[in-house]
């Protein structure tokens, strides 16, 4: 169910084009699973000095009950990565792509992650907002430029920012402004790599 939900939200949803393309999606896990997944992020105990990821193998260490719904959701993403790349004017492609998959935990104020344009071996990025209420999402940019801000995807729990990049144009950066943690889940279509959480 949490798969094609998350698909239809992102199939179903407009794309934005200032300052380039990207689409901002509101409630694209079903409420329950969303629920889930937060209360039990909110418990993780990790270091807060540093940025952390947590990819699907390490969940049930963490007592993360997410593994089989994350699986399943980056094989959907796979089988559809051509519908859901094709809503976008310009993107890369590769023959043999996976999905990466995992939780970000980035530390909290007065945290920042530089302004970069997207590693080249991704084709479709997705970052969902999962716990505080309250943070900074995605800031986009027209130059790697902290002066050539143009807008922000604004933090919303259970909200999805999406955006296929390109090289020299797709400039983006984020933060934290809390005391807590800031955390997200990932799911990028990319090259086939060991990075992979799911390939064919």
């Amino acid at each position: 169910m949490s798969a094609d939900y998350f698909l239809n939200r992102c199939l179903d949803h407009p794309v934005l084009e200032e300052p380039w393309e990207h689409q901002i999606i509101e409630n694209t896990l079903p409420q329950d699973d969303f629920n889930t997944l937060r209360k039990e992020c909110e418990q993780l105990d990790v270091p807060k000095d540093k940025l952390v990821v947590i990819h699907p193998e390490d969940f049930e260490k963490h007592d993360i009950s997410f593994y089989d719904k994350i699986y399943n959701i980056s094989k959907t993403i796979k089988d559809n990565a051509k519908l859901l790349c094709s809503k976008y004017t310009n993107h890369r492609w590769f023959e043999n792509l996976g999905v990466n998959a995992h939780l970000s935990i980035t530390p909290p104020l007065p945290y920042k992650f530089y302004i970069h344009q997207e590693g080249l071996d991704k084709i479709w990025s997705s970052v969902t907002y999962i716990t505080p209420d309250k943070n900074v999402g995605t800031k986009m940019y027209s130059a790697q430029d902290e002066k050539s801000f143009v807008k922000e995807a604004k933090w919303q729990p259970n909200s999805t920012f999406i955006f296929c990049g390109q090289a020299g144009k797709t400039w983006h950066s984020y933060e934290s402004d809390q005391t807590e943690q800031r955390i997200t889940l990932n799911l990028f279509l990319m090259n086939t790599s060991s990075k992979c959480f799911y390939r064919d």
